[in-house]
């Protein structure tokens, strides 16, 4: 097994092409937390016209800072030493007159590092044909035994003194390689709990050894990100996004980010960028009419949503159809950091000059340890090609979509509409009825509305 000493000595000369070879990309994750974007949506808070327009203008801000912030480069990146020994590396940025802000803490990144004991050769085939990588480099060796090691690579985005939003993209670390030699080796001699409280006991040696190695990680993952979120914001497709962000990790990383794909990314990364960065709107001569949706599920259910019936019009960018449940997250040092929420976007658009939009969604609420749906929720969206928007929603599932389309489009021509089945409620808004306008984003006035649906526990 390498030495520590051994081990610094690679650090000395490591860089992003060798430390590609070490890590495969996997498992992203993302949530809001409770006092960010979703404060507003939680508890009994009325949720109303000025909440929606709130919410918009909110989302097009972050968007912008995301916009910026995807062109810095991970050495544009302010680097803060830490009385403990600790780095972060920060960005921030005015946006409209609000402090928007962005951060990667080391000492968060190596606490993450956990280990996995193999148990069966299957396991090792299954990883290996996973990862696209010979069996043998799936684990490390330690004391005799062999080990999956994965880590994480949280980044963190607020605005002003908030920690609004998590987006996280985790590293299966390969065996074999300088990185997963330096991790065995800090074990080995500290062991498995060294890193869980890794600057009271490791050594500057150590760090400098593991650090080394992890900065290139951290390098990939920052650059695949940015360059993901720059696409999206700039009104590209899903597909191109990845791709994108594939170019951007670099070409010594093409190989790490290969699995990273928009199934892979599902309502994880994909739905927070979508959320905080909507697809610029391009106004046509002709009226066409669109609607940004925010859905946000601050449930104890997983979500599965679909379009049962749609009358005119069509959906866009819709990452997934899956939004899990809340989840209590812990932070560094075993902190209490709440309840954080799942939540995805979409454009509905109308696809023609001479027809306004009209659609259902359906909603099944599921257990989510057995998948079981407990319950339904509906509602239904109408914006006629001329006069006021309609909304509609209810607490069950009717017999026909078709139906329920007919009998309540056109009815309730109101900002906000609710309905609950005691436990949880549905609440589906606008931001306006009627007209044109104003884009936050480009200034034009168009046909463009706002609406936001939520799913919670009544109050």
């Amino acid at each position: 097994m390498s030495t520590l000493k051994e081990n610094v000595l690679v650090a000395e000369n490591i860089n992003d092409d060798t430390a590609s070879k070490d890590v495969r990309f996997d498992k992203p994750q993302s949530q809001f937390a409770p006092g960010g974007m979703v404060k507003p949506l939680t508890g009994n808070k009325t949720i109303n016209d000025v909440t929606t327009q709130n919410l918009n203008l909110q989302n097009y801000r972050m968007g912008k800072f995301m916009r910026e912030f995807s062109k810095i480069g991970f050495d544009g990146l302010q680097e803060v030493k830490q009385p403990n020994g600790n780095t972060i590396w920060a960005a921030d940025m005015a946006i409209d007159n609000q402090d928007f802000n962005f951060y990667l803490d080391q000492a968060e990144i190596l606490s993450t590092v956990k280990l996995t004991e193999v148990k069966s050769q299957e396991e090792i085939q299954k990883m290996a044909k996973k990862y696209k990588v010979d069996p043998k480099k799936t684990y490390i060796v330690i004391d005799g035994k062999k080990y999956f090691t994965r880590m994480d690579i949280p980044m963190h985005f607020g605005t002003g003194q908030n920690n609004d939003t998590w987006i996280n993209l985790g590293v299966f670390v390969l065996g074999e390689g300088a990185l997963a030699a330096a991790i065995a080796a800090v074990i080995a001699k500290f062991g498995g709990d060294a890193f869980a409280d890794v600057f009271k006991e490791l050594s500057s040696a150590v760090m400098k050894t593991l650090w080394a190695l992890l900065k290139g990680v951290t390098k990939a993952c920052y650059r695949f990100v940015t360059g993901f979120v720059g696409e999206l914001v700039a009104g590209e497709g899903l597909e191109a996004a990845v791709a994108a962000g594939r170019a951007a990790a670099g070409e010594a990383w093409i190989e790490s980010v290969e699995g990273v794909t928009t199934k892979t990314l599902k309502y994880t990364v994909v739905g927070v960028i979508i959320i905080v960065a909507v697809l610029l709107i391009i106004e046509f001569v002709l009226h066409e009419s669109y609607q940004n949706v925010y859905f946000y599920n601050l449930t104890e259910y997983d979500v599965l949503l679909d379009f049962p019936y749609e009358d005119h019009g069509k959906e866009h960018n819709l990452p997934t159809p899956n939004v899990e449940a809340a989840v209590k997250r812990i932070g560094p040092g075993g902190i209490d950091l709440g309840t954080w929420y799942n939540g995805v976007a979409f454009r509905y658009q109308s696809d023609s000059e001479f027809t306004g939009l009209g659609y259902t969604m359906r909603f099944r609420l599921k257990d989510p340890k057995t998948q079981k749906v407990v319950k339904t929720f509906s509602c239904l969206f109408d914006v006629p090609f001329d006069g006021k928007n309609s909304l509609y929603a209810m607490a069950s599932e009717p017999s026909s979509y078709h139906q329920f389309y007919i009998d309540n489009s056109g009815k309730h021509k109101k900002t906000q509409f609710s309905a609950s089945d005691g436990k949880d409620e549905i609440i589906v808004s606008y931001d306006y009825l009627e007209g044109k306008h104003k884009d936050p984003e480009t200034g034009n006035k168009l046909f463009l509305y706002s609406s936001a649906i939520v799913i919670r526990e009544v109050v």
